[in-house]
């Protein structure tokens, strides 16, 4: 079905005004085609609760991310509720407009499609401009968050993958392009040590975009999340050495000292995975990656089976060696910033698949 044509049956019903009824808020419908949920209306303006309810009452239904689509299963009834749309626009004086853009939740798809790891889709809807500053407020790349703080961003698609981590993709209607940025994790302290991982801007062909994102962006985000824990292991490392000595952990270990041991095996094999797909490791340095990753598994496996709190043992060696080893270790492997001309488009790694981003702490929606 042709959005282009049969939409119109819409917007032709409509009056051409845009100043509302009775000197309320202006709104407009924005109707795009997409492969998966047929014809998809997008809300813009202040006066949006009008307009989803000349959606709802036309016939159109929510779909999976909210948002109201009528699929084109049924072309006769597809027809009858773009008049019936038609006819209730007019009435309201809401504006109607179809798009022969690709619909974003189409592009982000399929791009996902094109990624590692399982990625799920949703489309956000910014009726209103403040509305954009929840997801400006979580953007973990600079030049995104710049974007959506100074130009208006009607509609945005955020990427999750399964292991949590998000990217936001918006659409640069001037260029046909797309500007890809990272979210940032939401069980990370922000660290202004830390060098953020840059937005990207791609094509809009899915299988090019996802390559760009895949050698620049994904890396720059572990590399940054990386710089996060090692710091975060090294303050609490530093922490617990000014109270206890190094080697000497008391017996029983005291609980403050037992959370924060815990803690690092929790952050550890998320930071050894990184650095072992970031960079190349020489014979000592692999050593030493598989001797902690070893203590912290057998360690694991011995508290399992006693049902008991980590041996002193255990707290003692992450305190003498296994803390500082691994601090050290990944911040040689891995650089504190990229090189200054990936923005270019250089490859900063291979195309190795990287480890999984943090667990997310909460679950569900930040926004």
């Amino acid at each position: 079905m042709n959005l282009t044509k049969h939409a119109r049956m819409a917007a032709s019903g409509r009056s051409t005004s845009s100043d509302g009824v009775a000197g309320q808020p202006s709104c407009e419908i924005n109707l795009f085609t997409s492969s998966r949920d047929g014809i998809v209306a997008l809300v813009d303006g202040d006066n949006w609760r009008w307009a989803h309810t000349t959606l709802d009452t036309a016939g159109f239904e929510k779909s999976g991310d909210g948002h109201r689509a009528i699929p084109l299963t049924d072309l006769d009834r597809t027809r009858e509720v773009l008049l019936t749309l038609g006819v209730l626009a007019q009435i309201t004086q809401t504006k109607i407009t179809p798009s022969s853009d690709t619909y974003i939740g189409d592009f982000a798809r399929d791009l996902a499609d094109h990624l590692p790891g399982q990625w799920s889709v949703g489309v956000e809807s910014y009726a209103m401009r403040v509305w954009q500053g929840d997801l400006a407020a979580c953007m973990w790349s600079p030049s995104m968050a710049a974007t959506l703080e100074q130009r208006r961003v009607r509609w945005a698609a955020v990427l999750q993958r399964d292991d949590g981590a998000e990217l936001a993709v918006i659409r640069d209607p001037q260029h046909d392009l797309y500007h890809v940025g990272a979210l940032h994790p939401v069980n990370l302290h922000p660290d202004g040590l830390v060098t953020p991982p840059a937005s990207v801007t791609v094509q809009p062909t899915p299988a090019t975009a996802a390559s760009k994102i895949n050698s620049r962006l994904l890396p720059a985000y572990t590399r940054a999340v990386v710089h996060c824990q090692v710091n975060s292991l090294e303050e609490e490392l530093d922490r617990a050495r000014q109270t206890y000595e190094p080697g000497a952990a008391p017996e029983p270990a005291p609980k403050d000292l037992i959370d924060a041991y815990v803690r690092f095996t929790t952050t550890a094999p998320q930071v050894i995975a990184a650095v072992r797909a970031l960079a190349s490791q020489s014979e000592h340095e692999a050593a030493v990656l598989q001797r902690v990753e070893d203590v912290i598994a057998a360690g694991a496996q011995a508290d399992a089976e006693t049902a008991v709190a980590p041996r002193t043992s255990q707290v003692a060696w992450w305190l003498a060696e296994g803390g500082v080893s691994l601090i050290d270790l990944a911040r040689r492997s891995v650089p504190q910033s990229e090189p200054p001309d990936t923005e270019t488009g250089q490859t900063i790694v291979s195309a190795r698949a990287l480890p999984p981003a943090p667990a997310r702490s909460a679950p569900g929606p930040r926004r």
